[in-house]
This record gives C-alpha cells, sequence and structure tokens, in this order.
C-alpha cells in the first residue's frame, strides 16, 4: 500500500486545514486479501477504528467541505477523478480499493466517474458533519469551526496512532 500525504493550502473560501490530506492507494485489497468486498464490509472495518456515522453513496460534483468532522471516503467500485482543496487546485484519481482522509475544512468536488463509481464515507467517533460550500459570508465561522475539530486518536486504515511520524 502506498500513503501519499498532500498539504493544502488555504484557498479562500475554502479554508482546507493545516493536517494533511492522507491517501491511501490501494489499501481495501490489502485489507481484504482480494479485490471483493461490499459497502457494509468496509463500514464493519473503519468501525473498528473508530471512524463511524457512515455511508454508501458518491461524491457530489460541487466544491463542498465539512466544517464540524473530518471524513474519510473510501472506493469500493469504478473511479473518479476528484479535486482537492477548491476550483484551480490539484485533480487525483480515486480508484476501487483507495482510500483518502480528508481533514474538516478540505474541499472537494468529483469532476468526472465511471458508472459504477461508488464510496463508503464515516467520521472519526461518529461526528456530525455539516456541508459547506464555500460562502465567502461563511468563512470567519467555518475557520472557527475547523480550528475546534480534534485530531482522530486513530488513523482509519492502520489502526495506529493517527499522523504519529
Amino acid at each position: 500500500m502506498e500513503i501519499i500525504k498532500m498539504q493544502l493550502q488555504e484557498n479562500s473560501p475554502f479554508p482546507n486545514n493545516k493536517l494533511p490530506v492522507v491517501i491511501y492507494k490501494k489499501a481495501l485489497a490489502e485489507i481484504f486479501k482480494q479485490n471483493d468486498y461490499s459497502g457494509e464490509d468496509v463500514l464493519g472495518f473503519l468501525e473498528k477504528h473508530h471512524y463511524s456515522n457512515g455511508w454508501i453513496n458518491g461524491i457530489l460534483s460541487k466544491h463542498h467541505f465539512h466544517s464540524l468532522a473530518h471524513e474519510v471516503l473510501a472506493c469500493i467500485s469504478g473511479s473518479a477523478r476528484v479535486q482537492l482543496g477548491g476550483p484551480e487546485s490539484e485533480t487525483i484519481t480515486f480508484t476501487q480499493g483507495d482510500v483518502i482522509f480528508l481533514p474538516a475544512g478540505t474541499a472537494h468536488k468529483k469532476k468526472d466517474s465511471t458508472e459504477d463509481f461508488i464510496i463508503v464515507g464515516a467520521y472519526p467517533n461518529g461526528d456530525s458533519y455539516d456541508m459547506r460550500y464555500g460562502e465567502i459570508t461563511e468563512y470567519s465561522e467555518v475557520k472557527e469551526n475547523i480550528i475546534q475539530v480534534p485530531k482522530p486518536e486513530l488513523d482509519p486504515v492502520t489502526g495506529q496512532s493517527f499522523l504519529n511520524d
């Protein structure tokens, strides 16, 4: 499994976060020792590492972020190109088996995907999340919210202390 850390800069009105985005390439195949796993399997695995309040669906096709919670996304089918950090920022390819940790405030948007693209999402300790779309009038509020979100205790994939290096 390859682990990639991306440090995104503030991109007003998308605050992003001082914590890095962490991409775990092909993590699910390593975890399950195969490429056949269900959304329920992945939700159960994430819950063992204290990520819950989960769902199975996709990624919105407009820039958005959560100011009250970090988010972990796991691709269980297909692939998508996802822009991280707001307009004019980097686009990654998110494929079956990949897991992404998005710190609170990290803008993300699906640019395009295969028809079979499905992901699982969950939040540290089952935190409640909000939907924010980069409204400049909310910028001060969301920045304050993000500062209050504690670093997760556990890494969503390894179950070890989060970002302990």
